[in-house]
């Protein structure tokens, strides 16, 4: 099978403006995660994911505490370059489920500063 000229120059020129395309949208989501990441925030799939540090410290809850629920399977959780990171979700279910337990402040807080995410 061969192509005449003309058809392949218009091959060509589809793909790349569907490169072009691409590259563009490629752009903004870069643009997208280095603002997030500049605001000190890390997202998976769209989700705010905290380090162990920020819910110790939000949460007024101590170290020994935060591992207990993470090796009990209470509060899911997932390993980026050594680091534990936990779901807001998951979260806002533990402190659902065990909110007795925690600093009643501490965790109005953390609630109002979900449900008001411009902090």
């Amino acid at each position: 099978m061969e192509l005449d000229r003309e058809t392949f120059e218009q091959t060509m020129r589809a793909m790349t403006e569907r490169l072009e395309r691409q590259e563009r949208l490629i752009q903004v989501l870069v643009d997208d995660l280095k603002t997030r990441h500049s605001q000190g925030k890390l997202y998976i799939r769209g989700e705010r994911m905290y380090d162990s540090k920020e819910l110790e410290q939000m949460l007024l809850m101590g170290e020994r505490t935060l591992q207990r629920y993470r090796t009990s399977g209470e509060l899911p959780y997932i390993k980026l370059h050594r680091h534990a990171y936990y779901r807001e979700s998951d979260v806002v279910r533990l402190i659902n489920e065990k909110g007795k337990y925690f600093n009643q402040k501490a965790t109005g807080e953390f609630l109002a500063r979900i449900n008001n995410p411009i902090h």
